[in-house]
């Protein structure tokens, strides 16, 4: 496949719709913020009270705050939709570049939406009627999709650099802590959804380990199915060890494909820049180039 054919690189006229929704991720930033101005406008908290997810209301029917609380934040905390919002700038971009901005939409809303199930069925089973709000947990869902293509990447966190790989365990430690203690009966509330923000890391592993595509509705669903695990067979004969060669076989096995290697690399290039690849990134790219160039020349 060449790099033309690949979403980013198209220049076609699609439906009105793909152009709209462009930048899907700079939409739901909008509309976070416009959502969050009405919370602190509107007297009453009549908003945060029509969209929270409430416990009580989704199981008397109203199930659309399963996605509505997502779009609400502390009226009194400014940290908590800025965060929400920096992760999802810059996280998102990439992401969406890389899946389309169809599915990168249809990533986030369910991510939402299987967040606040999460947080639902702990509120059930330790009978907590404390309503959630926030978009952490769908955030933390684009956080941990965008960790798996990019594990070594680099962030700022509390004056040092972290690869997000490391930042997204030390999430999974602070929230599946205190979760855990609640179920023992051992723990207390400390007002942060932390079962909506394990929903939303469960679901960015699942989507990219099942090869999910939601756009592709039902038909996605039918063919789940893990990666094959393979034996491999003892080496018959010494051969001379080259990290990256083993790092190309490796791979293979793991039947990972180049194509969606570089997919993702060249996203990243496009919204961060050449300078933001890791060596390792920068020898997929090389392997991916001298295969081309054998193509070519068996042709």
């Amino acid at each position: 496949m060449g790099i033309y054919n690949r979403d980013y690189f198209r220049n076609d006229n699609r439906p009105s719709a793909e152009g709209f929704l462009a930048s899907a991720f700079k939409w739901i930033i909008v509309a976070n913020v416009v959502i969050y101005i009405l919370q602190l406008v509107v007297p009453d908290n009549v908003v945060t009270e029509w969209l929270d997810l409430s416990p009580v209301a989704v199981l008397h029917g109203q199930v659309w705050r399963l996605i509505t609380y997502a779009f609400c934040h502390e009226p009194g905390s400014p940290f908590h939709i800025l965060f929400n919002m920096l992760f999802l700038y810059w996280f998102g971009a990439t992401l969406e570049r890389m899946y389309g901005t169809r599915e990168f939409m249809l990533f986030y809303f369910v991510s939402a939406f299987v967040s606040g199930l999460a947080f639902l069925a702990l509120a059930i089973v330790m009978q907590d009627r404390t309503p959630a709000i926030g978009a952490s947990g769908a955030v933390m869902a684009v956080v941990m999709l965008y960790a798996i293509h990019f594990p070594r990447d680099e962030m700022y966190f509390l004056l040092f650099r972290v690869q997000i790989r490391f930042l997204v365990l030390f999430y999974i430690v602070v929230d599946l802590w205190p979760v855990l203690r609640a179920i023992g009966g051992e723990g207390h509330s400390d007002g942060v959804a932390h079962a909506a923000h394990l929903g939303g890391l469960a679901f960015g592993f699942a989507y990219h380990y099942f090869h999910l595509h939601l756009d592709r509705g039902w038909g996605s669903l039918k063919n789940l199915r893990a990666p094959r695990i393979r034996i491999r067979k003892p080496p018959e004969s010494i051969r001379v060890f080259d990290p990256y060669r083993e790092e190309e076989r490796r791979e293979e096995e793991r039947g990972e494909n180049l194509d969606v290697k570089v997919d993702a690399i060249l996203a990243k290039i496009q919204a961060h820049g050449e300078a933001s690849l890791t060596d390792q990134e920068r020898e997929t790219l090389r392997r991916a180039s001298q295969r081309y160039k054998e193509n070519m020349r068996n042709r």
